[in-house]
Parts: C-alpha cells; sequence; structure tokens
C-alpha cells in the first residue's frame, strides 16, 4: 500500500513537471512584429503575447511576466550575430 502511494506521488510529480515544461516551451515569439497592427490583432505587443500564450496553453500571464518576456525577445533580437 505504501509502495502504491508513493509510486502515484511520483507519477504526479512528473506529469506536473511535464506540464510546467511544457508551457514554457511555447512562449509565442513576438520579433519582427509591431504593436498595434493588424498582425498583432491591433494589440500592444505584451497583450497579444498574453493572448496568444492562452490560445496556446489555457493559462493567463500576468502583465509583468508578458512584458518580461517581449523585452528579452527584443533585447535578443537586437543582439547582433557573429
Amino acid at each position: 500500500m505504501r509502495l502504491l502511494l508513493l509510486l502515484s506521488l511520483l507519477v504526479v510529480m512528473v506529469l506536473g513537471l511535464a506540464g510546467v515544461a511544457s508551457a514554457q516551451a511555447t512562449v509565442p515569439n513576438v520579433r519582427g512584429l509591431r504593436a498595434f497592427t493588424a498582425e498583432a490583432k491591433f494589440m500592444s505587443l505584451p497583450g497579444y503575447l498574453r493572448w496568444q500564450y492562452f490560445q496556446e496553453t489555457g493559462a493567463w500571464v500576468t502583465w509583468g511576466e508578458a512584458v518580461a518576456m517581449v523585452r528579452n525577445q527584443l533585447v535578443i533580437a537586437a543582439v547582433p550575430s557573429e
């Protein structure tokens, strides 16, 4: 009985971690988009990222998280490649 409980707990933990990893892997790419254009559905870039993320995962990211993700993508895009 104890072994079954431990195995069940392990399965739940593994599935939970897999869900977090898959959610992190689906951050929408906003590089190359301009805010408030038809391509961005007339939204700001953080707003578009939040909406697109929700469409893909069913979970909302906070405004602050979306702003940080957009800044990160734009900084990475601005770094010249060697």
